[in-house]
């Protein structure tokens, strides 16, 4: 590898993410703030520091990543630096030393079996949670670090895992955060029409880079008092679970326990695409008695001759929502954080459409939590089975 990454003027908050020495950095920005040509830049500069190895590249789509996130690498890397495989998603150095993997992360799995010394998630408010959990594991063995760059979207998963995180002191994480006009780039007069005509909470999102809740959300409700730190089961709780099946969406199935006050503590999630019905239920408690959606009429019945207690669930999805807004409302829903961040991630992302529909786009969580709690509203507490 013979030349160094360029060299570029850097505004106060690119330099601060510049010279922090933390394990996962957050960029967040307003829209234009200058996050994707410093994310490009730190990536070529983790691999002039940490040298010979794999590196990964990620956007939430293969159109963001070739019309945003690309084209600003592209920008960056020097002349003769290497060349891009299309046909394998790499760049790779010309010396051959350093290949960095070109991936979408719309699949999470596809960034699986990369041992990566550094990562650069470009826009990771638009990735499912589920890809946080795989880019982890990527750069485990290697130690490396993560660089994340984004507009908040939402108040979803970068939210309670990095900026929370960060908030409550741990050591591995920095999170930096300003408006795009605090950029010296970005124009004080668009910054002000845009604060004349957007929503309050569209202008905080897309130019200050203020978490704020989506608007039309289906569990607006929800926040921080749902979510739990820890989860102690007694002997003999009652144990309930739901079930949302999936071959390319994700077969999700979700555990909780009832305490003596009738609250529903969410406590285990499962969720993988791509796997039969004999490899999922390896994962399945024959303890909990599962509510499953009523369409996968076949798939509960090879539950059952598995030897797991699998009913089908009532399926009037307004209903369902309503019971679990109930539960929500008075305090009667909990979630565990470290073991459910899928489903909190899609509860902060699940809104209605223009016709007052649920969007059916990262729902299976949700579906799953919905079955649940109509089959533990709608059977008696006799009919759900005990740990014991």
């Amino acid at each position: 590898m013979e030349q160094k990454p360029k060299t570029i003027t850097l505004h106060p908050h690119q330099e601060k993410a510049w010279k922090s020495k933390k394990r996962f950095i957050a960029l967040c920005a307003g829209v234009q703030g200058g996050k994707t040509t410093f994310g490009a830049l730190w990536i070529l500069n983790e691999a002039w520091e940490k040298g010979p190895g794999d590196y990964i590249i990620a956007a939430p789509s293969y159109r963001m990543l070739e019309q945003s996130t690309l084209v600003k690498f592209r920008e960056i890397v020097p002349k003769d630096y290497g060349k891009f495989n299309t046909q394998r998603s790499t760049f790779v150095t010309s010396d051959g030393s350093r290949t960095f993997f070109l991936r979408s992360a719309d699949k999470p799995e596809s960034l699986e079996g990369i041992t990566a010394r550094a990562i650069w998630a470009d826009e990771a408010s638009l990735m499912k949670a589920y890809t946080w959990i795989i880019m982890q594991n990527r750069v485990s063995a290697t130690r490396g670090r993560v660089l994340f760059t984004f507009t908040p979207a939402r108040m979803n998963w970068v939210y309670h895992d990095l900026y929370r995180r960060w908030k409550d002191g741990d050591p591995d994480y920095e999170f930096i955060q300003f408006a795009n006009v605090e950029s010296p780039y970005f124009p004080r007069e668009e910054y002000e029409r845009a604060k004349r005509t957007l929503t309050e909470t569209q202008f905080k999102l897309r130019y200050e880079g203020i978490f704020a809740k989506a608007e039309g959300l289906i569990y607006p409700d929800f926040g921080p008092q749902h979510i739990e730190d820890s989860v102690d089961i007694p002997l003999g709780a009652k144990c309930v679970g739901g079930i949302d099946f999936g071959w390319n969406n994700p077969f999700v199935a979700l555990e909780g326990w009832l305490d003596g006050d009738d609250v529903l503590h969410v406590y285990s999630e499962y969720y993988q695409p791509q796997r039969t019905l004999a490899q999922h239920a390896q994962y399945l408690s024959k303890d909990v008695t599962y509510y499953a959606d009523p369409s996968g009429k076949q798939e509960i019945e090879e539950l059952i001759s598995m030897g797991y207690d699998v009913r089908a669930a009532d399926n009037d999805v307004n209903m369902g929502i309503n019971r679990v807004n109930e539960r929500i409302k008075t305090n009667r829903l909990k979630v565990l954080r470290e073991r459910c961040r899928n489903l909190i991630d899609e509860k902060e992302t699940y809104c209605w459409d223009e016709k007052d529909r649920p969007i059916k786009e990262n729902d299976h969580c949700c579906d799953a939590e919905r079955y649940m709690v109509m089959g533990l509203d709608h059977y008696a507490p006799a009919e759900i089975m005990v740990l014991g």
